[in-house]
């Protein structure tokens, strides 16, 4: 303790005064912040209707096993969101064919040299990766392709448009969904054996059935695309990856890692080093683009 009868009179004054006025400062100082965070509620709950959703985008883009990094990444000009929307797409080369990282990045570098897409258009934007998926069977001839996923959010709204078995992936209220099924032979012996009444276990069985029915590089593919946007909300979670991401991380252990009061770089860095962590020997390339809608003033 310090023995303030041996300062001079002065002194304790000027130092009990400082006291005061630090007191008071500080108790101003809670005063207009609780003021302002009070004022900042009230109006945010009022316009909550008219914020803005915008979106909170992140990537990662990392090589596993394979020799070359056959996953390619596309995101469009940030500064372009509100006159055209927020396109997001990743595309990777199939694997046991050649040129999968060429062809991939045909693919992303095409995507980016049509842009801007007509949020409304989804026939004709599916007809632009039409016409890119036979500009690469046209060069190979079977011999190399790739899958595609991409979604394109504009205000509250998104379509999504997918070739392959990449993902497209929804986390909302806790909850992961595949929105794209996967063209490969799984999906198409499970509808056939769900209409005979079997036991769709077995679809997983063949070893075989992993193969792809359809991709970028197959003449005159089916691209699949929303019928009709869907509708987006504060905190929803859309992850745009190849399907190294799943095969070691299923939606419900994604779930179970993240925390939904991350940004969409934590949930980025979160998945990139779940995956990781699994330490697959086989562990195919993983890339991924991450973007959560959030609310703002802006």
């Amino acid at each position: 303790m310090f023995d303030y009868s041996i300062l001079p009179d002065d002194t304790v004054r000027a130092i009990i005064v400082a006291l005061v006025l630090f007191a008071v400062s500080f108790v101003f100082f809670i005063i207009v912040a609780l003021y302002t965070l009070i004022k900042y509620t009230l109006y945010s709950n009022k316009h909550k209707g008219k914020l803005k959703l915008v979106c909170d985008v992140a990537y990662f883009h990392e090589r596993g096993k394979r020799d070359n990094q056959e996953d390619s990444l596309y995101i469009s000009p940030m500064d372009k969101v509100d006159e055209t929307g927020f396109v997001a797409a990743c595309s990777d080369g199939m694997g046991g064919l050649l040129n999968g990282e060429v062809v991939s990045k045909y693919v992303t570098d095409s995507l980016g040299e049509n842009y801007p897409y007509k949020f409304d258009a989804q026939a004709e934007n599916a007809k632009i990766i039409s016409g890119i998926s036979d500009r690469i069977y046209e060069e190979y001839h079977l011999g190399a392709g790739a899958t595609l996923v991409m979604v394109h959010i504009f205000d509250d709204y998104m379509n999504f448009y997918s070739l392959g078995d990449s993902n497209i992936i929804l986390i909302r209220n806790n909850r992961a969904t595949l929105l794209n099924y996967k063209q490969n032979y799984v999906t198409l012996m499970i509808r056939k054996l769900a209409e005979g009444g079997l036991d769709t276990s077995d679809a997983y069985k063949d070893t075989r059935a992993k193969g792809l029915i359809d991709f970028v590089g197959n003449l005159k593919c089916n691209v699949l695309t929303t019928s009709r946007p869907l509708r987006l909300i504060e905190n929803d979670i859309i992850i745009v990856s190849s399907d190294g991401v799943t095969d070691s991380m299923p939606l419900n252990r994604i779930v179970n890692h993240i925390h939904l009061d991350q940004n969409a770089a934590g949930i980025a860095r979160t998945i990139k080093y779940g995956v990781k962590s699994r330490k697959n020997p086989r562990q195919d390339n993983y890339s991924a683009v991450v973007i959560k809608m959030k609310r703002s003033f802006v």
